[in-house]
């Protein structure tokens, strides 16, 4: 297991990309899978940072990645001491059907997070959120051509 503590800052995030970049190497897991995962953690990351510590939020504020690689799964856990919040019981936007215009804000990132892993689990325990998200490290399906490309290259 590998661990990464950071102030709750979005100023932390190049740490959080790199910490799950690593990760993502260390896990063997595709271009596609990794990207995944990336938009997982910084979803939940920024959420806990914005949202969560809100207008409290300080250098006293720490948010901890426990990350590991098992045989058939790379898991990466986000503790924090925010109030709690459960970001696999929170509503799925109504309106997603709707232009861009006449949606209502909220909610999408959270949405994409639980649509991008293959399992999101959460935990309130010792006055802390923990949130845990898992990709399968098996190959990258059909449905989601893996480009080559490096993240963030077109």
């Amino acid at each position: 297991m590998v661990q990464l503590t950071l102030t709750a800052t979005t100023g932390s995030l190049d740490k959080v990309v790199a910490f799950v970049d690593d990760l993502a190497r260390a896990g063997g897991l595709s271009a596609v899978h990794a990207g995944r995962l990336r938009l997982a953690v910084e979803e939940l990351v920024i959420n806990s940072i914005t949202h969560g510590f809100g207008n409290s939020r300080g250098p006293w504020n720490e948010i901890l990645l426990e990350a590991g690689v098992e045989p058939s799964e790379v898991w990466l856990r986000v503790s924090e001491d925010a109030p709690p919040f459960d970001p696999t019981r929170s509503h799925l936007p109504q309106d997603l059907g709707n232009p861009l215009g006449e949606r209502t804000p909220g909610g999408l990132g959270l949405f994409l997070a639980r649509q991008a892993v293959d399992r999101m689990a959460y935990e309130y325990s010792q006055g802390r959120n923990h949130v845990t998200v898992h990709i399968h490290r098996g190959p990258t399906p059909a449905a989601e051509p893996d480009s080559g490309d490096a993240p963030g290259e077109r």
